[in-house]
């Protein structure tokens, strides 16, 4: 398994591990957010309680796995504005595999930063030489992170039934 390697930053952004301090910012993630389905939410709780999961779910995988979405904080002014980041699958189509995940929380939404941080991981994957090929599971009405994943130099995979939703594979080979 891979440690994240830090610093991580990208233009206006810079990335380091979710925790109990980012629970109160994390919640506006959930709030107000019609498509809590793309990231396999289906019937939310409270915005404290899925932060709450969200966050405590990352942090197991920094233990278990190394990597996981970390938080994607802007430079200018330290606000959480998503997460992002490599997460470690093994029940994606091809088992063992880096995911490049990212969420923007959406009072951000349309800024052009799911872009960068999808950029930024997929420099950070080849970089480190992680792999021959990293992923993006995309639920097929998620349009707008498959223009990102086309836009990251991703190639558009097969269908399948990812956590109970039809998605789609973008993938990239090294």
């Amino acid at each position: 398994m891979h440690q994240y390697q830090f610093p991580i930053t990208s233009d206006r952004l810079i990335y380091q591990p979710l925790g109990e301090k980012d629970l109160n910012n994390w919640k506006a993630f959930f709030t107000n957010n019609d498509q809590l389905a793309f990231v396999g939410i289906t019937q939310p709780e409270s915005p404290e309680i899925e932060a709450k999961k969200w966050i405590e779910r990352q942090m197991g995988r920094y233990e278990s796995t190394g990597v996981g979405a970390l938080g994607a904080y802007r430079k200018s002014d330290g606000l959480l504005i998503g997460s992002c980041g490599l997460i470690w699958r093994d029940n994606a189509i091809d088992d063992f595999i880096y995911e490049i995940g990212y969420s923007v929380i959406p009072t951000e939404w349309g800024k052009g930063y799911a872009s960068e941080m999808a950029q930024t991981f997929k420099g950070y994957f080849l970089q480190h030489k992680l792999g021959e090929k990293v992923i993006s599971i995309i639920t097929i009405d998620n349009l707008g992170s498959q223009k990102v994943a086309l836009n990251n130099g991703m190639k558009k995979g097969e269908e399948f039934t990812f956590n109970g939703a039809r998605c789609f594979q973008f993938y990239y080979l090294v």
